[in-house]
């Protein structure tokens, strides 16, 4: 939440658009919900919300919403790609669909509490991370070694990818390039 919130107040700023509250849920993979403090909408109830909000402000007289997620599993796209309005041009933006490998040392693979999402959150809220309790995923090998000889790591349960190779400085980098990329976009 603390990284769309950012990112989305930060690209208000810059484009001159308005900017609505949040909303804190989304869709989640079935295998997620076992974690603690996890809760998800269903995708159809989503898309409802959603579409329902699009609706009460296409009345209000907007002409353009943009919804960004940075829920990149595949159900929760799903929602906002479907929101349709009579009166609203929407559009949807992905911030999973950003090519952000020129920053990330396994690319563009996917992830969730890995490289990225750390990086991003050490530049934006560092006192949030605990450092020292950084795990890499269960069986995730780093960049340049050799599956026959590395045995895979340990790692921490609902992690996929390698936040061992978070940074502030490349979640600066990351982050800056997020804004310039979405706002060069919206401003079209």
């Amino acid at each position: 939440m603390v990284i769309v919130e950012r990112l989305s107040s930060d690209i208000a700023v810059r484009t001159g658009l308005l900017l609505a509250p949040m909303v804190s849920y989304g869709v989640a993979a079935d295998t997620d919900r076992g974690y603690a403090g996890t809760a998800s909408l269903d995708r159809k109830t989503l898309h409802r919300v959603l579409n329902e909000l699009v609706d009460s402000w296409g009345q209000q007289g907007l002409g353009e919403i943009v919804l960004i997620t940075t829920n990149g599993f595949a159900r929760n796209i799903q929602a906002l790609a479907a929101v349709v309005a009579e009166t609203v041009r929407v559009r949807s933006i992905d911030t999973h669909a950003l090519d952000l490998s020129q920053f990330l040392s396994q690319g563009n693979a996917p992830e969730r509490g890995g490289e990225l999402e750390t990086s991003l959150m050490l530049h934006l809220e560092p006192d949030l991370v605990r450092e020292e309790w950084i795990l890499d995923s269960p069986g995730t090998l780093r960049p340049g070694a050799d599956p026959t000889v590395s045995a895979p790591m340990p790692g921490s349960p609902g992690v996929v990818g390698l936040p061992s190779l978070a940074s502030r400085e490349k979640g600066r980098r990351i982050y800056e390039h997020m804004v310039e990329t979405i706002s060069t976009r919206l401003e079209i």
